[in-house]
């Protein structure tokens, strides 16, 4: 918590096995160096230097791990209230940990904090084994889900990455967080500078600055270990937009937090969320082949937004297009064309043009009834 002043003779998560170190020059390091920024809200790569740069995915795969564990808690199966009990598993963990003992019991909520705030390796796997009942299966559903993410350079090994074979890119890591942002109950977590668990027995200190001092900051994650350098995920919102900032590879450890800064003030300063206005949308029915009726009536899926430069703001044309090829049997929400919207005939987004109605095949039968009818109406 904020309000904290000095340090106490409390006990201390163990971030020293992960402190950053000093450097100023890394031309003879085998580390790559990664950054990219993305619009978490539509999920848009602003800009890349170097992004798809592999890395080990150490304390970054504890987002995953927590991503997961927000669904589990969306579905009922899990809240933060929830009690865990401990494995021997759990009490084996290195690294930066909370020290939780075999059998102790502890919530969900403080296993939280213990990862936001502490990157605590075994709160990591007590968590997975809450939302799983084991690390295999966990591990097995983060894949699953990075795959389903489009986070297709990324492999996990286990949930707190820092086991061998845990690999990940500053592109994939965007995306993941840009996700992940969208759970505004993690925010006052992701924000907090010092807090305790165990009853006060384990104190937890923040290796993020930027929570400290950057305007709208909302998360996520720093950290440091010899293979991926100084490392940063930082997320903030502003009017709508919600930049996303990765840097990987950093080495010097307060360069990282400069870097972000300037990145997501540009991104701010630079770029809005153009959301189009349904009123100036209107939609014609649109033309059938083989139905029992000529037409379909039709409507705009749901209207979304998407990122733009300010610049380019008087410049979005609208267009609306309509397939040519629609054929009966069309079903109520079938796509029957789009509404495009572009800057200098350069598509930026497109809204689905759906069937509100139903039209059934033309068949004989229908093709008579519909020759008498026409025929009793004339």
């Amino acid at each position: 918590m904020r309000k904290f002043l000095a340090l106490t003779t409390a006990v201390f998560v163990s971030i020293f096995a992960t402190a950053p170190v000093f450097a100023a020059d890394n031309s003879e390091s085998s580390v790559p160096y990664s950054y990219v920024l993305m619009e978490g809200t539509t999920g848009t790569l602003l800009y890349s230097d170097n992004g798809n740069a592999e890395f080990p995915a150490f304390h970054s795969a504890k987002l995953m791990t927590l991503f997961l564990l927000m669904e589990a808690i969306e579905e009922g199966s899990l809240g933060f209230d929830t009690v865990v009990k401990t494995s021997a598993n759990a009490n084996a963990q290195q690294g930066a940990q909370i020290w939780l003992n075999t059998g102790e019991e502890i919530t969900v909520d403080e296993l939280v904090k213990a990862i936001t705030v502490g990157n605590a390796n075994d709160a990591a796997v007590a968590i997975s084994e809450a939302v799983c009942g084991n690390v295999d299966d966990f591990t097995a559903l983060m894949n699953e889900r990075a795959e389903a993410l489009g986070m297709l350079s990324t492999t996990y090994t286990d949930p707190t990455g820092t086991a061998g074979g845990n690999v990940t890119t500053a592109c994939d890591i965007a995306v993941l967080a840009s996700e992940l942002s969208h759970y505004d109950q993690l925010t006052p977590y992701f924000t907090t500078w010092m807090t305790t668990v165990r009853d006060g027995k384990t104190e937890l200190v923040s290796t993020n600055r930027m929570i400290l001092s950057y305007p709208g900051i909302t998360g996520m994650k720093a950290y440091y270990s010899e293979d991926c350098l100084n490392c940063l995920i930082a997320t903030a919102t502003r009017n709508y937009l919600t930049m996303v900032c990765v840097i990987l590879g950093e080495p010097d450890e307060y360069q990282r937090f400069t870097t972000a800064r300037e990145k997501m003030n540009i991104g701010f300063a630079a770029y809005t969320l153009y959301t189009p206005k349904k009123t100036d949308i209107y939609i014609e029915p649109v033309s059938v082949s083989g139905g029992v009726s000529l037409t379909v009536s039709a409507g705009i899926s749901e209207i979304g937004c998407f990122v733009i430069r300010n610049s380019e703001l008087e410049s979005v044309e609208m267009k609306i297009e309509y397939f040519d090829d629609v054929t009966a049997p069309v079903s109520i929400g079938d796509k029957v064309g789009r509404v495009v919207f572009a800057v200098d005939d350069e598509e930026r987004y497109a809204i689905s043009i759906v069937a509100t109605e139903n039209v059934q095949r033309m068949n004989l039968l229908s093709a008579v009834f519909k020759l008498l009818r026409s025929m009793f109406a004339g």
